[in-house]
């Protein structure tokens, strides 16, 4: 039987943003659930393996949204195919805030964003396990510079890039931190950045998971994470393990980020005055 949106919700009505009717009278951004009671929300810097983490909470049997949380609007790619998500970014952007869209996530299920640990969407998610990634900063940023290179993505208020196509390298970079690098760092890491202190989040790295700790620490984090989301029934680390690194996901480029290859005198000095030298020491990379 099929209810209507409560009250506070129908600002939505009309938006071409699907829902599950469940049985206790709410409505979920997916038909099932997962292996567990909880509900759980991924809150990452870009490029910290936001989707490779998503892969491995849907292998230990959370329900992946298939929906990229902002503040104040979502990313709905739930009916795109993983290989053309990239290129049809922006048609899929409503503008639905996290004070709604949290509340479409169900126990067992998870969704993922960038999200900024500030007081109001603290409160939406007060009920979520909040597993929060971070990556050393100088890798994350010449692989967020390729991923807008390898996409249609571009920041607010930017109708297109020009150097999509260059070859990577100190050129393409230092044009990356004069148009998209700002952006980034002020509404996308620093914002997101206070999730690495509160207290019952938990924290974890790209390096980590991909492996650059060695094989223990990789299962150790499965391990960790299994606990942390009270998740049912998980398989053995070692099986998820096997199955996780090296898929195709949305945001994968191709092949592991070698961010000196980019760097120079100048792009430091930039990546310095932006904060990046501050939120590695914050996340534990040292300077």
């Amino acid at each position: 039987m099929f209810h209507p949106l409560p009250e506070e919700l129908r600002d939505i009505a009309g938006q071409p943003f699907p829902l599950y009717p469940c049985s206790n009278e709410s409505w979920s951004i997916k038909p099932t659930a997962g292996r567990s009671s909880s509900r759980v929300m991924i809150c990452s810097i870009p490029k910290a393996g936001t989707h490779l983490y998503a892969r491995l909470l849907g292998l230990l049997g959370l329900v992946q949204s298939d929906v990229f949380f902002n503040k104040d609007y979502l990313g709905d790619f739930r009916f795109v195919d993983i290989e053309r998500a990239r290129f049809t970014h922006s048609e899929n952007i409503l503008w639905i805030p996290i004070e709604i869209s949290s509340r479409f996530i169900q126990p067992g299920q998870f969704g993922y964003g960038h999200l900024p640990c500030d007081i109001g969407t603290r409160h939406c998610l007060a009920d979520f396990k909040i597993v929060f990634l971070s990556r050393e900063m100088r890798a994350a940023i010449v692989s967020q510079m390729r991923y807008v290179g390898d996409s249609d993505w571009c920041p607010p208020e930017r109708a297109e890039i020009t150097w999509r196509n260059e070859p990577d390298g100190p050129d393409k970079m230092l044009k990356y931190f004069d148009e998209i690098a700002p952006f980034i760092f002020n509404d996308r890491c620093h914002p997101v950045a206070p999730w690495a202190d509160q207290e019952n989040v938990l924290g974890l790295s790209y390096e980590q998971i991909i492996g650059d700790q060695g094989r223990e620490v990789q299962l150790e984090t499965i391990r960790r994470i299994v606990e942390f989301c009270e998740i049912e029934r998980p398989p053995q680390p070692e099986l998820i393990l096997n199955q996780l690194i090296g898929q195709q996901t949305f945001t994968l480029s191709s092949g592991r980020t070698s961010w000196e290859a980019c760097w120079n005198a100048e792009i430091e000095a930039r990546f310095t005055a932006l904060g990046g030298t501050r939120l590695n020491e914050r996340f534990g990379f040292g300077s």
